[in-house]
This record gives structure tokens, sequence and C-alpha cells, in this order.
């Protein structure tokens, strides 16, 4: 096999590869083998049938498509070893130039990694300055705490239900004097003032006794998800089973130390203070690498084939599908609710889909041009970490850890590595 290659004026890189007649009939011989009991012939039984005679029946070049993607392929996976530069972005286009008794000439495009040019990645002028905490952020915490702290208790009978409270009904909607589908339940918890329901129907509810029933009046909105029901007024036959209040713990020593190591609520207050702070610095951090990047983006040069962008697109269609599936709900189900369809969101996020790989290409740049590497030192001292972690011994842990982990655990390492370089360079 022999090859050459050329840059063409589209960026992209063409490969092309000579076999000669002998490595060419080496590679039909093989497809026929693999596929000759695709084909049956009369007289045979499947798969016994010779080359000439499937070649006779099905035409000559029956076996050449096959032949032509492994021969090339095959070769392919060496030449890109040989050659580090060639860094394809997608598979090549293949077509022949010739085919003769001398051999086949095989052309093949190939769409590569685009030239990356960085106008500048270090001094830029970006400060980001970490969230103050005050004592609001503090209270807003305990608050948080005592919500979950809290119990729910019957109001005394002769009581009314008040915004706040979560009222246990029994309701029955109609539209047009008719049920609809969904508008009926038994013991259902509504929390007043949650708007969980729709229009007025909440408010329309304070006031009522346990063992009053009311007719609610409402209308659905508009753009209500159910047809049938849009923009229609609705009447709910309405009975109070039970009216419930929330009963809140006092905020005082006694509470810090029920919820917290902490015996007062000074020293609780102060630990929620340094873990908000600590919290704050990273989310700062974590802002300041955005805006870096972001600089970093701005101010490129680069051509991104199309293919990349599209490539991008399907990870953000198949990620979106795998979240649709952990809700449990099915992508044409969305499509269907939504009224939209898979080219409409790939339009939509086609600017984010770019924007991912301009990243992309632009992290991979620095990573290149300042040399960062990840040494086995490095590798070892993330798996040590980790088996502190867990409590196993380190060659417990290396033997734990597959191959696709350890590659994982190495572009950790080199992002990091890339982060803390950016952040000290641009500091």
């Amino acid at each position: 096999m022999k090859y050459t290659i050329k840059k063409l004026e589209n960026k992209n890189i063409e490969i092309e590869m000579t076999l000669t007649n002998v490595e060419w009939e080496a590679e039909v011989e093989a497809s026929y083998n693999k596929n000759k009991g695709k084909y049956p012939v009369e007289g045979f039984r499947k798969g016994k049938a010779p080359r000439k005679v499937i070649e006779k029946a099905y035409g000559f070049e029956v076996f050449y498509e096959d032949a032509i993607g492994e021969g090339f392929y095959k070769n392919y996976m060496t030449i890109l070893t040989k050659e580090k530069d060639i860094e394809p972005v997608d598979a090549p286009t293949l077509s022949v130039k010739a085919l003769d008794d001398k051999g086949i000439v095989i052309v093949a495009e190939i769409p590569v990694k685009p030239e990356v040019k960085i106008a500048k990645y270090t001094g830029l002028d970006i400060k980001v300055e970490a969230k103050k905490i005050t004592a609001k952020e503090v209270n807003a915490e305990i608050d948080r705490v005592k919500e979950q702290q809290s119990r729910l208790v019957e109001k005394a009978e002769d009581a009314t239900i008040e915004s706040g409270d979560i009222a246990n009904i029994d309701f029955e909607g109609s539209v047009d004097g008719k049920l609809f589908e969904g508008g009926t339940a038994t013991g259902f918890d509504l929390t007043i003032g949650s708007h969980s329901f729709i229009d007025t129907f909440e408010d329309q509810l304070i006031g009522a006794k346990v063992g009053e029933e009311r007719v609610v009046k409402v209308t659905f909105p508009a753009e209500y998800h159910a047809e049938n029901l849009a923009g229609k007024p609705a009447e709910f036959k309405c009975k109070v089973n039970a009216i419930k209040t929330k009963e809140y713990p006092e905020i005082n020593d006694e509470f810090a130390s029920n919820v917290s190591e902490f015996e007062t609520l000074a020293d609780y207050k102060a630990d929620i203070k340094a873990k908000l702070e600590k919290k704050a610095e990273a989310d700062a951090k974590i802002e300041k690498e955005n805006k870096i990047i972001d600089e970093i983006v701005k101010n490129m040069e680069v051509a991104i084939p199309e293919c990349m962008i599209e490539s991008e697109l399907d990870e953000i269609i198949k990620d979106m599908s795998n979240q649709l599936m952990y809700q449990g709900i099915k992508m044409d189900d969305y499509l269907k609710y939504t009224n939209s369809s898979i080219e409409d969101i790939r339009k939509a996020q086609r600017g984010q889909a770019e924007k991912s790989v301009k990243v992309r290409l632009a992290l991979q740049e620095i990573i290149k041009l300042e040399k960062l590497d990840v040494t086995k030192e490095d590798v070892d001292a993330k798996i040590k970490e980790m088996a502190s972690k867990t409590g196993k011994t380190i060659k417990d842990m290396k033997a734990s850890i597959s191959d696709e982990r350890i590659s994982y655990i190495k572009n950790d390492i080199l992002f990091n590595k890339l982060v803390n370089f950016l952040l000290e360079k641009n500091a």
C-alpha cells in the first residue's frame, strides 16, 4: 500500500491510497468470505456458492463496496498512527479514482481539526469578587433548615383556611357541565398560596371550614397544554376534609443543638456563614473561569467544520433525550407536547453548539501551546486520594479502575491543570 497526503482549499485533508492488484484481490476475497452467505444462488447451499458464481449472478462488483471500505480503513488506521498531525473530526468520504489490472486507487477526503489562532489568553483584565455574606443570607439558610424541621398539625374544627395552610380536599371539575379527564381527586393536599392550581382556585378556598363545600370558578389559560380546556371557564365542586398548618421550632440554642454539632445559635450561625463564604469563593472562581474562557473565545480565529457543529448538536439532543427519560418522558411525547421537532431543537441550540466547539478547540490549543500534560505521578496521586476516601489500598484501587476510568481521570487532571494555569496567568 502506498499513499500521498494533500491539503485541500476547504482546509480538509485528502489521502490518495493505492493498493496493488495483489492487495486489492485479497480484500475482495476477504469480502467474499465474509459476505457470501448473504447471496443465495440456486443449486448451492447458503454460503457455499463459489465467488465467480455469485459475481456472475449479482454482478462482478458485488463485493467491491465492502472491499473498498475494509481495504481503506485497515490501512487508514496505520496512516493515522504514522501521521501524527492529522486529527480527523469526522469519517472520511471515499471515492475510487482508478480500478484496473494494476490495482485500485482510493481517494478519501477527511474533515480535520481546524487551525486555531488565539489572540490572547494570559494577562486578561478580568476581576471577580466573591459575594459578601450578610446576616440576611445566614438567616435565609436557617429559615430553610427551619422549614425542614417543621411539622404539620391539624387546625381546630372551627378554624378556617388561611394562606399558607395545607387543605385536604376532594374536588370534581367540569366544563360546560361535563366532567373532564384529570379534573377529579379525593384527599388531595393543596398548599394555599403555592399557585400550583390555575387562576384564583386557591384564593377562593380561603375562609372555608372543615366539612364545608364550595364551588370554585376559574378559567383555564389560553395556552393551557390540554387543547380541550384551553381558555375555557370551569367549575370545581370542592369539599374540605381537613386543614393543616405548619408548626415551626423556635430559633434558639436548642434548635442549633438539634440540627447541628453546635451547642449555641451563635456558633451555628458562624459555621453557616463560613460555609456560605466558602461556597461564594468557589462560585466566584467558576465565574472567573467562565469569563476568562469567554474572553479567549471572543477573540479567537477559527473556521469550524460543519460536521463538528452537527456532532455537538447530536450530543445535545442525546443528553436532552436522556434527561427526559430520567423524568419518565419520551422524546416523541415531549415534541408532541411542545409542538416542536428535532430540527427545531437543533436550530435553537445551534449557537450553543458552536460555542461549545469553540471552547473545546480553544482549550485544546492552549494545552498544546503550554505543553500541559498528565504524568504518571499525577495519576498515582489521584488514585491514592481516591483510595484514601474509600478505605481501599492503593493496589486494590488500581485493580478496580478500568482503562476508561483512567482516561477520565487523566482528562480531569489535565482540565484542572489548565484551569489553574488560566487563573494564575489572569490574576
